[in-house]
């Protein structure tokens, strides 16, 4: 299970790449096929962060690719 905190979250959205390239079996980027979703609000500067139900954690990875890639720590793995 991947936690989130979007207070710590910059919409840089590596998570959706490195998603979209364990959903791909390593061989494209393709954001139609990430689990999780960036985005931010123009009027406020605010982001919201969501993992669908295909996220299978990164199911034969090390780690979730989306936690491992973030450089704000602003994902996690819930015990």
């Amino acid at each position: 299970m991947i936690s989130l905190d979007p207070t710590r979250c910059q919409g840089c959205r590596l998570c959706e790449a490195a998603c979209s390239f364990h959903h791909t079996g390593h061989k494209e980027f393709n954001p139609a096929l990430t689990s999780t979703r960036i985005s931010r609000d123009n009027d406020n500067a605010r982001i919201t962060m969501s993992v669908d139900s295909t996220c299978d954690s990164c199911a034969g990875e090390k780690s979730p690719l989306c936690v491992k890639y973030c450089a704000y720590g602003a994902r996690g793995v819930k015990a």
